[in-house]
């Protein structure tokens, strides 16, 4: 049901950003998600098939010299592709994660992380193949005690597909203000800006009623999608 929502919104959302001027800044965003392979070959692999279907749901690659955990490959929804890639550094703490949370085995969100603590996460919102997102967090955050999410400070977004950022989100607890770049200068128009509350319930309330609405509530299905992915991970 969530990702017929996701569908059916996002379809609603690339329409709707058509007719607005491209930009003409010259901050030029690379749009290319990028995959960082987890090769087996020349290391030790471990497979784990939790449900004896003869498919390993987790693959864990493991440094054949030092035994540590180098990246590892999940398919948490048994259909035989992966759904998350996620990358240790030489602490073993997280150092990167890819999601491909639409079924298809392509990635369309990445996660970077210093020491442990996600920094930035870009993704493919409009199921374009490339990069329209970007998050970035305060490596220092500690995750919320009731969702164990940890919320962006702040979100750029390319909704016309130019390479050229025309949304900027700003978190302040539970309100984000959006602001918009309407004619195309590369800044936030003046008195565009408008605050939701709780992004997720405010966004989806007001789907339909107002554009900044309706994006409000896709990211964050998309957002909700992806850390669903992460949890499940964290139980293999």
């Amino acid at each position: 049901m969530v990702k017929r929502f996701l569908v059916f919104a996002l379809a609603l959302l690339a329409c709707g950003g058509k007719d607005k001027p491209a930009s003409t800044a010259g901050d030029t965003r690379s749009r290319v998600v990028v995959h960082e392979p987890c090769e087996p070959e020349g290391h030790n692999v471990v497979d784990t098939d939790s449900n004896g279907d003869g498919k390993p749901e987790l693959r864990r690659v493991l440094d054949r010299v030092t035994g540590k955990e180098l990246c590892r490959i999940a398919d948490l929804n048994h259909d035989g592709k992966p759904d998350l890639y996620t990358y240790f550094d030489a602490a073993g703490q997280v150092r990167r994660r890819e999601y491909c949370f639409d079924d298809t085995g392509v990635v369309n969100a990445v996660e970077r992380y210093e020491n442990g603590h996600p920094v930035v996460r870009e993704y493919d919102m409009t199921g374009q193949h490339n990069v329209d997102t970007w998050d970035y967090f305060d490596p220092k955050a500690v995750p919320d005690p009731k969702t164990g999410r940890i919320k962006p400070i702040r979100r750029e977004r390319d909704t016309r597909g130019d390479g050229h950022v025309n949304q900027w989100w700003t978190w302040n607890g539970d309100q984000v203000t959006i602001t918009f770049d309407r004619d195309g200068d590369g800044k936030p128009d003046p008195d565009s800006g408008i605050v939701l509350g709780s992004a997720m319930d405010a966004g989806i309330e007001d789907a339909g009623r107002t554009e900044a609405g309706v994006e409000a509530g896709l990211v964050d299905v998309g957002v909700g999608l992806a850390d669903a992915a992460r949890e499940g991970g964290k139980g293999r």
